[in-house]
């Protein structure tokens, strides 16, 4: 008897100490490696720590080291970086970088090199208007925030591996905060969308139909086009159509209403010579909107090295050629006609 109660004691004494290092691991863990019992919100409230450890790849402790810098005069205007830390799985920290401003309302066709292409980026409207690519991403605020200096936004950039859906629901979340902030919140908040389509697979330019188009002109010398050239085409069945041929030059042409009412209430928005016949508003030639059967409908041409490097090489068409075959061709898609 007294051996089996002793036995107990020891087994006692043992595991005791064995709970206690257990007890102290997971509170370690949970406290160092995960966002539980942490900040509700960060980025002096506009960011959701709960939305932003959804987007993370990986678990850690949420925080914005530097808080949110909102030093502008505008209250949309904001720059704040979330991190998210791990203690116990590794020493690397992610971010998520996370701004407001406004810009002009084509920003997502006309800055080459700072977007993503919009031939790669998943574009959503209806309940929120926006696109996300691999790992950067941007929303529209509500109308009523829209002011003469052009239409305002919210972008981010995600680790590489985030979750696009994910992205896009913290995206729209920092958009009806931010609009709340600025005093031009709708009466109905956004919505993100529940689904995204998946970005395309470029491919090689076929012959006689450049972005799947039968009559599009190549974008270089005609020699080239039977050349190793891919294309990447953004052709889903919304109100945004987009390609790119590789290193040549990047089309877009949208008539999603948010975008082109951006768009058009942007600085030095104004009358350009006609395209394809067509009577065009916009900021340069290349950048206009035209009526489509009656819907403002936005065309853009982007050109790069492979095509500017070739426009003293036989068979590579003009500038103002290559738009207005753009417009042409792509056009009637849109119902575009000669006005």
């Amino acid at each position: 008897m007294t051996d089996k109660s002793g036995r107990a004691r020891l087994g006692r004494r043992v595991i005791a100490p064995v709970l206690a290092v257990v007890v102290l691991a997971a509170g370690a863990y949970l406290w160092l490696d995960t966002n539980l019992f942490g900040r509700e919100d960060v980025c002096g409230g506009l960011v959701s720590s709960g939305s932003a450890e959804a987007v993370f790849p990986h678990s850690g402790r949420i925080s914005d080291r530097a808080g949110l810098d909102d030093s502008s005069s505008d209250r949309i205007a904001f720059t704040c970086t979330v991190e998210s830390s791990s203690f116990l799985l590794g020493p690397e920290t992610e971010y998520l970088k996370i701004s407001g401003s406004r810009e002009r309302g084509d920003f997502p066709f006309s800055e080459y090199g700072r977007w993503p292409s919009p031939a790669t980026v998943s574009f959503f409207s209806g309940g929120a208007t926006g696109g996300v690519g691999s790992d950067h991403g941007w929303v529209l605020l509500p109308d009523a925030c829209t002011t003469t200096d052009g239409p305002a936004i919210i972008e981010g950039y995600a680790p590489e591996g985030s979750d696009s859906v994910k992205f896009a629901r913290l995206l729209t979340e920092v958009a009806n905060n931010t609009a709340k902030r600025g005093d031009c919140a709708s009466e109905k908040p956004l919505t993100a969308p529940q689904t995204l389509g998946t970005a395309p697979e470029p491919h090689r330019v076929q012959e006689g139909a450049v972005c799947g188009l039968t009559a599009l002109e190549f974008p270089g010398p005609k020699a080239q086009a039977r050349a190793d050239v891919t294309e990447t085409v953004q052709d889903s069945a919304g109100p945004t159509w987009s390609c790119e041929v590789d290193d040549h030059a990047t089309y877009a042409v949208t008539q999603e209403p948010r975008l082109v009412a951006g768009i058009r209430s942007s600085p030095r928005f104004t009358e350009q010579p006609r395209v394809a016949g067509l009577q065009v508003m916009g900021f340069d030639p290349t950048h206009v909107v035209a009526d489509c059967a009656g819907i403002p409908t936005y065309f853009s041409m982007e050109v790069h090295q492979g095509y500017t490097s070739a426009l003293e090489k036989p068979g590579a068409p003009s500038l103002r050629g290559l738009y207005d075959n753009f417009v042409d061709i792509v056009g009637e898609r849109f119902g575009c006609g000669t006005s």
